[in-house]
């Protein structure tokens, strides 16, 4: 039985992932004389910025800590955040009605500062106390380390949620905790099945959840 709903947050909820690529693109660029392209960050999308960040030093040679990279990002994307936050259409009213009959919590590769920033500034707050990030866990995705606590702050297993991924790596860290998984990208190859719409996601989430 599905009783639950445990949703990543960038490229799920928040239409984000253009934030944090801009971010990272105008600071390598601008600061670094570094020249990368959006098919660059493709292959980064559901990954933390830890990994971004510890790429780019370990191949230009820099010597800077990953933290501080991370710092010099984080700083633009919040203030992108901050003028241009929001999520994609229809999720708010889906999240709603899921909110008002079901467990739900946000569940995402994101840093803490980051993801609350982002609930906040899109108001996902009014959805959900419960959110776990990278920053809470000991191995963010492609583990399954984010989904089980999640699910745990739920008070499920997390056999009985639903989760809902735009990447890779969320959809392997969903599926290895066990979640029934709806992809909404190609690049979530193990899906239970695929809904590439967000707000028709959450939908069919609700179906699934009002089917028990």
């Amino acid at each position: 039985m599905l009783k639950g709903l445990l949703c990543d947050l960038d490229g799920t909820l928040a239409d984000s992932e253009p934030l944090h690529c801009t971010a990272w693109l105008t600071l390598l660029s601008e600061d670094y004389g570094v020249q990368y392209d959006t098919h660059w960050f493709e292959q980064w999308i559901g990954t933390s910025d830890t990994v971004v960040a510890a790429s780019v030093i370990e191949e230009h040679d820099w010597e800077m800590t990953v933290a501080e990279l991370i710092d010099e990002k984080q700083a633009r994307f919040q203030a992108a955040v901050r003028r241009e936050g929001s999520v994609f259409a229809g999720v708010p009213e889906l999240l709603e009605k899921i909110a008002a009959r079901f467990p739900l919590a946000i569940a995402t590769n994101s840093g803490r500062s980051d993801a609350d920033l982002m609930i906040a500034s899109t108001r996902l707050d009014r959805f959900t106390s419960i959110s776990v990030t990278a920053t809470d866990v000991e191995h963010m995705k492609p583990e399954p380390d984010i989904y089980l606590l999640a699910a745990e702050k739920l008070g499920l297993p997390a056999s009985e949620c639903i989760a809902i991924e735009d990447s890779g790596p969320g959809g392997v860290a969903a599926k290895a905790a066990g979640c029934y998984l709806i992809g909404l990208t190609d690049k979530v190859t193990n899906a239970d099945e695929m809904v590439t719409d967000n707000a028709k996601a959450l939908k069919r989430a609700l179906e699934l959840l009002e089917a028990g």
